[in-house]
Parts: C-alpha cells; structure tokens; sequence
C-alpha cells in the first residue's frame, strides 16, 4: 500500500514538474523555423536557393534548415526564400497583471520563378513575469523581446499615495503634539 501511494506521489510530482517546465523561445523558434522549411521544401524546385534579407537575425536558423533539407544556399540563386517575419513578441495579459502574453511567429516566403509560396507559424501562450529571464537567451536579439511594464492599478495611482500621505501627516501631527505638552 505505501508502496503504491510513493509511486503515486513521484508519478504526480513528475507530471507536475514537467508540465511546469516552460519551453524556451529558442526551442520553439527553432521548431518552427523547421516546420516552416518542411512545409515549404517540396514547393521549392530549386537546388540552390537565396535567403534573405542577409542581415536579418533569424537567417542562419533558417540556412541551416535549408541545408539540412539537403538545399545550397548561395546568394546569387534564382529562387529566393524571404524572412517575412521571425520574432518573439510580449504583450500585457488582459486580466492578470503578473502575466504575460507570448506571441512566437515565423512567416517564411518561397519565391519561385513561376509561383510564390508562404508559410506562417504562430505560437501565443501565457507567461509569469519571472519567467522571461528562462526563457530568453541572454544577449540574443533573435531570442528577447521588449517587456511591457505593468499597469498600473488602484493600489499604484491612489491607494498607495493617499497612505504615505496619511502616515507623513500621523507622524507630524504627533511630533507637535508630543513636543507641545
């Protein structure tokens, strides 16, 4: 019987952990990115392909898919596959003022010589603030996002300053009063 209770216990406790584990933004864009490519590899008839734009942050992820896919990448190729977009972004939680919201997306465009190709990846979740320090890579611009500030409530606008007031105003008029008598 405790046998089975601890079996249990661990068993909960590691479902627990592991659905606590948050993914990283660059395991989720390098999963995408690779989707992305998949999707798009079959439409692609051309051996060597042009990524662009060249100074984008997120092209040797998606080199690097391409030339897993068994593709060249040179730049001066006639088939052109374009970074639309390839960002992590943060916005503020409707309800919750601890949270955020995580939007992950990764558009990729295939320019062909006689069609064009898009593939968009979209992951949102949720995220506690303290979080973001574990999720993003440090002094990775491809990685970070800008954080919104949180908003502010009733507690930061009057509550908070009608009580230091009140305490400053307390703390003077028993001063005078003690020093008075």
């Amino acid at each position: 019987m405790n046998r089975s209770i601890s079996i249990v216990a661990v068993w909960v406790l590691a479902v627990g952990l592991a659905t606590a584990q948050v993914r990283t933004n660059f395991l989720l864009l390098d999963s995408m990115v690779a989707y992305a490519v998949h999707e798009l590899a079959p439409s692609v008839r051309c051996d060597t392909i042009a990524v662009v734009p060249y100074r984008s942050v997120a092209r040797w992820l998606v080199v690097e898919k391409w030339m897993a896919m068994g593709k060249t990448v040179a730049d001066d190729a006639r088939c052109v596959v374009a970074i639309a977009d390839c960002a992590v972004r943060y916005a503020l939680h409707p309800t919750q003022r601890d949270m955020l919201v995580r939007t992950i997306t990764v558009d990729l465009r295939a320019l062909g010589p006689e069609e064009t190709y898009r593939t968009t990846y979209q992951h949102t979740d949720t995220l506690a603030r303290e979080e973001i320090l574990r999720v993003e890579l440090p002094r990775s611009e491809l990685t970070s996002s800008p954080v919104p500030s949180p908003p502010r409530s009733l507690w930061d606008d009057v509550l908070e300053p009608v009580i230091v007031v009140a305490s400053v105003a307390t703390t003077l008029l028993l001063l005078f009063t003690a020093r008075s008598r």
